[in-house]
Order: C-alpha cells, then structure tokens, then sequence
C-alpha cells in the first residue's frame, strides 16, 4: 500500500496525525514483516526521543479500530 500523505490518510480515517502517529504508520507501511511493539519502539526511540512503549500500543489500538491496520495474534 502507498499512501501519499499520511497525516491526510490519518484525518480521512477520524484519526488526529500527531508526529508519534504518522512516523508509527509510516513504519508499518514501510516494515512488511509484521513487527511487534518492541520492534516499532527500537526502530522509532532513536528518531522520536519522547516515545514510549505505551504510545506505541496506544496507537496501534487506536489503528485496529479504526481498521487501518489488522491485528495479528501469533499464540506459541
């Protein structure tokens, strides 16, 4: 999937694009390997110094109900 905009694509779908947001969104669109929580922060921590692992779930609930993205559960 391409998206142009992000911050556009994030207000069409009822969500406000705050920088944690975009750059979270931007990463999945980027990373097709379905990353987990830890992989999102360690990738992002370095480039968005305020972020925490707790944003991150936020966010990523905040996706999955807006059903921009699909939540994959892997039970081992």
């Amino acid at each position: 999937m391409y998206i142009e905009n992000v911050g556009e694509y994030l207000k069409e779908n009822g969500i406000k694009p705050s920088i944690q947001r975009i750059k979270i969104f931007q990463y999945l669109l980027d990373h097709h390997t379905h990353p987990t929580v830890d992989d999102i922060f360690r990738n992002l921590s370095g480039e968005i110094p305020t972020l925490s692992k707790t944003t991150v779930y936020n966010t990523l609930n905040i996706f999955v109900k807006s059903d921009i993205v699909q939540e994959i559960i892997i039970e081992e």
